[in-house]
């Protein structure tokens, strides 16, 4: 998996890398909270959404222990 950095323009808009919107397609949806957020093709269904949160998970908990380890 393949972490990018986005940020605004300084107006507000937060634009994706080319490799994200080729992968997710033009129409997205986007659910969050207050300190994350989860971006998707609208066609997705949420069943699919769940099983790819579930990958990112244990993902982000790897580099977590990755990380824990060199400290």
């Amino acid at each position: 998996m393949v972490k990018f950095a986005v940020r605004d323009d300084g107006q507000g808009k937060y634009y994706l890398p080319k490799e994200v919107r080729e992968e997710l397609g033009k129409e997205l949806s986007l659910i969050c909270n207050a300190k994350a957020a989860v971006i998707f093709n609208k066609e997705t269904s949420l069943e699919l959404v769940l099983e790819s949160l579930s990958l990112i998970t244990k993902e982000i908990e790897h580099r977590f222990q990755l990380q824990e380890r060199t400290n």
